[in-house]
């Protein structure tokens, strides 16, 4: 709060920005202890006012990230970052700061290796910027046991005790994120190795002339954003990715068949839970004739349930982790890929989603277009992962995985259970394999896999 007060007593002009409203009204009540009466406090626009230097701070909640659009400001802070959408930073308030030189501070707990791990990890690095990490009270876990490292931005007010407490009756994991204010990855992480499946460059159409293109678009129009992806099945790659949003259905469309007649999209995959079938019939009967050697492209509906949604977010996810699929790097496509997550009900079954307070349109539109490609080309499975498609979902490797960090008792009981079932399933793929096919990299047949085939 003081970085705050002394910029606006020097007259410039801040903007503090929290996750919601109530967040950013408990940092202007603060306020009023911090500036007694060398500031004016107005109720209505949350702001208080210097008028002794011109100085004012803007208080906003960042759910909307366009709350805080049409401002310019000196500085800006941004309080409890990790639960704050990239977008407010990167398309808001990170440009406005463009004009005046202006700076950030950006502060809160950490929440698994999203945009504020980025940001915190390139200000390490940076010549004009740094990074510091505040544990409430120093310590370490060594040997599964805490103990007790002074730390210079420890709160001196909490005493060692109520840690030791918290320690003990806190899950690890918890406690590292909580207390000692550590970065983790996030055991539900639906994307690993999203790093290297990305690419910096800015392909044109010109280079892709005569490759088999396809699209996937997830579809948006106000709080949610149109989200359209190209991949060149010839390249394995994503060759074109926008966003946009608050544009009408009919631009909408007039943007997509734009796209493809310029890529030459000869299958598009469309999810239509949002704009329904009337849209998709219309955008049917606007598409191009004929793109080139006379081919009509086709645009085709994707229902999305908690089943096919899951189908199409595995494939995707296989497709990264194994580097058969490349993308462009984007920034807020990036943290969408990294911030997904998987959770599993207590009935097993499991679902994937953006974190709560971010978007997922990036994600779902890449994974249609994978979707897409499948149809041309063919990402053949492991041994391994052929047999776990044969599986009840319970007895599958990922599943129990999952379970084993929860509860490694019943994950074995249920590796015993199968065991019987998996080895059968294994020797009726090893009967059918084809003899070109190399195993040799599968994790059940040795090192150095080509892939799977039947």
């Amino acid at each position: 709060m003081s970085v705050a007060v002394e910029a606006a007593l020097a007259g410039q002009k801040i903007i503090w920005g929290a996750p919601v409203y109530d967040q950013a009204r408990v940092a202007f009540d603060e306020t009023r202890r911090a500036v007694g009466d060398i500031a004016t406090p107005n109720l209505s626009r949350v702001t208080w006012d210097f008028p002794m230097t011109g100085g004012q701070i803007i208080f906003r909640s960042l759910d909307n990230p366009d709350n805080v659009r049409g401002h310019t400001a000196d500085g800006v802070v941004i309080d409890e970052a990790a639960d704050v959408s990239p977008v407010a930073w990167h398309e808001s308030l990170r440009p406005m700061l463009i004009d005046t030189g202006g700076w950030a501070w950006i502060i809160g707990t950490p929440k698994g290796l999203n945009w504020f791990h980025e940001g915190f990890r390139n200000a390490l690095s940076r010549d004009d910027s740094m990074a510091m990490s505040a544990p409430t009270l120093g310590a370490a876990i060594e040997g599964g046991k805490l103990v007790r490292r002074p730390h210079p931005l420890e709160n001196p007010n909490v005493p060692w005790s109520e840690i030791e407490h918290l320690f003990n009756t806190m899950p690890e994991r918890s406690f590292r994120q909580e207390i000692l204010a550590e970065f983790l990855s996030s055991d539900g992480a639906v994307f690993r190795g999203v790093d290297q499946i990305l690419i910096h460059d800015t392909p044109y159409p010109r280079e892709h002339a005569g490759h088999l293109t396809v699209a996937g678009v997830d579809w948006g129009q106000q709080n949610d954003f149109t989200a359209i992806s190209v991949f060149c099945c010839t390249c394995k790659r994503e060759v074109f990715l926008d966003r946009f949003n608050k544009i009408d259905w009919h631009f909408q469309r007039g943007r997509l068949l734009s796209i493809i007649q310029d890529w030459q999209v000869r299958d598009t995959l469309c999810e239509i839970n949002s704009i329904g079938s009337p849209n998709l019939e219309a955008l049917q009967r606007e598409a191009p004739i004929e793109i080139s050697s006379k081919v009509k492209p086709v645009i085709r509906g994707f229902q999305t349930t908690m089943r096919s949604k899951g189908d199409i977010i595995r494939a995707l996810s296989l497709a990264i982790e194994k580097k058969t699929a490349y993308f462009l790097y984007d920034e807020i496509a990036k943290y969408e890929l990294i911030s997904y997550e998987a959770t599993i009900s207590e009935a097993g079954n499991t679902k994937y989603s953006a974190v709560e307070g971010s978007h997922d349109d990036t994600v779902i539109a890449r994974a249609l277009a994978l979707n897409a490609a499948e149809k041309y080309w063919v990402i053949r499975p492991t041994l391994t992962e052929a047999i776990n498609k044969e599986l009840p979902a319970t007895w599958q490797d990922a599943y129990l995985d999952k379970l084993n960090n929860q509860d490694p008792v019943l994950a074995q009981y249920y590796y015993d259970a199968r065991r019987a079932t998996y080895e059968e399933i294994k020797t009726e793929k090893l009967n059918k394999r084809r003899p070109s096919v190399d195993y040799s990299g599968d994790p059940d047949m040795g090192a150095g896999r080509d892939g799977w085939s039947e």
